[in-house]
């Protein structure tokens, strides 16, 4: 019986052999796993700080953006509102234009035939223009 005994006792040591360098082999292989795992976190960590930045640096070239373009569309703005004032500015000289022509159109109307024809001949002189001959006199 103590030969069965010892048996038993040699098979149960050669188990315990077994499944302590198991265990180990166990223990060495999750502690690769945790190491790929940790190194694999890392790496992904730092492409994500990577990432974080070149979008920290965009959000900063778009809000400096964002201000010129502000700058410039009340710039635009106030030329808009110029623009609109020379415009109506214009458009009341172009008024006064047409309607000053409107009376030199009358008036010339108003002459009779034979002094149009003197006009147009220059005979008449208009009290607003001198004489050809006048301006060279006064001229020298």
């Amino acid at each position: 019986m103590k030969q069965k005994q010892e048996e038993n006792v040699t098979l149960l040591k050669q188990k315990l052999i077994y499944y302590q360098s198991e265990l180990s082999r166990y223990k060495e292989k999750l502690q690769q796993y945790e190491q790929s795992d940790m190194m694999s976190l890392v790496k992904e960590n730092k492409n994500l700080k990577g990432e974080l930045e070149n979008l920290t640096k965009k959000l900063h070239e778009l809000k400096t953006e964002n201000v010129l373009l502000k700058e410039l569309a009340f710039q635009s703005e106030e030329r808009y509102k110029q623009l609109k004032q020379v415009q109506k500015e214009k458009d009341e000289l172009e008024r006064r234009l047409a309607e000053m022509q409107k009376q030199t159109e009358e008036e010339d109307d108003s002459d009779s035939w034979f002094i149009r024809t003197l006009k147009q001949q220059n005979a008449i002189v208009s009290p607003f223009v001198q004489p050809n001959s006048q301006q060279n006199a006064e001229d020298e």
